[in-house]
């Protein structure tokens, strides 16, 4: 199939709109478009530049929908609200859209993985992933175990802690960027802990399951899941049998999180060096989703400077610690590892972000599976007396995730309920460097919920500050 190269139609929007990929290795590998893309902005700059990046979960045509119909309620704004810039110049944004490889995991049946099954060419894929991160550490010769467990449809107490010792190694050091904390590596009760608390959110929990396209944590089939027929899987509120796909799941979680954090620090920074450097004149509007949250603070807070701030950020249920931005992590003693995004060196303030209780995927369960010491930290938050409480309801621990909760520490101001579309906005005061906004009163359904009138209208207001 020949290769696209220039501006890449959406459908229904006005706008001239270009997507970039980007691999694992956080590579562009869409040079020529990317050349093509500084070119314009030098010599035909636009008013504006809006920046996206997709989240978990989206390969390329879904990503290519999600902005469209980000963008066209956007535009029906701008229709209703007409925009001018100083000295009478037109209101003329360009679209930049990031795309990349986020979706890895198919979850419609969950892996298929028993040697008698030919199992789906993504759920290959993860298993593939974590057999070569093993062998990348030395461990070939635990592999074929390690296949033999996955292959079962569930693991006693015994081959369970037996799998967690040999893959327990893959959960790896990295070092994340919302801390800033060097990660040690993930014990085998941590993540014992981890796999129990997904397979309760997933078989065990009262709350309704996610959509299959939630953040990465959709629900098991509850009849495969035990067996079919087998006896329930939880005893005394533990559970005597474990899942092996929700290892693979975790594995997942874990893999694709830090590969947001690998493309936005690698990747799109010097995408960002060179659009702000190419186009000195023009407002650059970021927004990230989900993960891609993760790969626009990545972006922002890497380099050592930006070349200009950016003129917004816009969060939409990052998938990101709820203290990422915190002047002092709670026993850990040093900021969030994102809270230079809360310079105006690097971001005209304010930071808006979007949380709702309704989003399952991270108000109930990304507290319970993402508990790495790089992920923040490992003790409960001690919430001090008057802390912000919104209809989203207070963390419950130090691994909540911003997109759940909203932010903490931040000198942040919650607002909730969110503005509608239309709705005015309170001034945007100095003294609230991030505003987290409560869209659990109907405007955020669920984490993907993010393509409204209302989100459009949050990026309409910081456009038009």
């Amino acid at each position: 199939m020949a290769s696209h190269t220039g501006p890449y139609p959406l459908e229904g929007v006005r706008m001239p709109t270009w997507l970039l990929r980007f691999d694992k290795h956080a590579a562009c590998t869409s040079p020529v478009t990317r050349e093509q893309l500084l070119h314009t902005l030098r010599n035909a700059p636009p008013s504006d530049l809006i920046f996206f990046s997709h989240g978990w979960n989206n390969d390329f045509d879904e990503a290519a929908e999600l902005y469209a119909r980000f963008l066209r309620h956007f535009e029906a704004h701008t229709a209703a609200h007409p925009v001018v810039r100083a000295n009478g110049v037109p209101f003329t944004p360009l679209f930049v859209g990031v795309v990349w490889p986020s979706i890895w995991l198919s979850f419609d049946s969950g892996p298929q993985i028993a040697a008698a099954v030919e199992p789906p060419a993504s759920d290959s894929a993860v298993v593939e992933a974590l057999i070569d991160k093993l062998a990348d550490l030395g461990s070939e010769a635990s592999i074929e175990r390690v296949y033999a467990l996955l292959a079962l449809p569930r693991l006693d107490e015994t081959q369970a802690l037996e799998l967690a010792s040999l893959i327990g190694p893959a959960f790896g050091t990295v070092h994340d960027e919302e801390t800033g904390i060097g990660a040690r590596g993930t014990s085998v009760d941590e993540l014992l802990s981890m796999w129990r608390a997904m397979q309760q959110a997933q078989d065990g929990g009262s709350t309704p399951a996610p959509s299959l396209d939630d953040w990465g944590v959709p629900p098991a089939d509850a009849a495969e899941s035990q067996g079919g027929g087998a006896a329930p899987l939880e005893t005394a509120g533990l559970f005597s049998f474990l899942d092996p796909r929700n290892a693979l799941r975790l594995f997942s979680v874990y893999q694709m999180k830090d590969r947001a954090g690998l493309v936005g620090a690698r990747g799109v920074a010097p995408l960002l060096r060179d659009v702000l450097q190419a186009a000195p004149a023009v407002g650059v509007h970021a927004v990230g989703h989900s993960y891609g949250c993760k790969v626009m603070l990545s972006a922002v807070c890497a380099p050592a400077s930006l070349p200009r701030p950016l003129s917004s950020l816009l969060l939409l249920q990052p998938a990101v610690s709820h203290l990422s931005f915190a002047d002092d992590i709670p026993r850990i003693g040093r900021p969030g590892g994102y809270r230079a995004s809360l310079t105006p060196e690097r971001v005209r303030p304010p930071i808006l972000s979007t949380y709702s209780r309704n989003d399952f995927a991270l108000h109930e369960t990304f507290h319970l599976a993402l508990r790495r010491d790089s992920d923040l930290g490992e003790q409960p938050i001690d919430m001090a007396a008057g802390d912000d409480a919104t209809s989203a309801g207070k963390p419950p621990s130090n691994f909540a995730a911003l997109g759940g909760y909203g932010p903490r520490r931040a000198g942040q101001r919650l607002i909730d309920p969110m503005p509608a579309a239309g709705a005015p906005y309170p001034d945007f005061a100095p003294a609230h460097p991030i505003v987290g906004l409560d869209g659990s009163q109907g405007l955020i359904g669920g984490h993907g919920d993010v393509t409204s009138p209302a989100t459009a209208w949050a990026l309409y207001r910081l456009v038009t500050r």
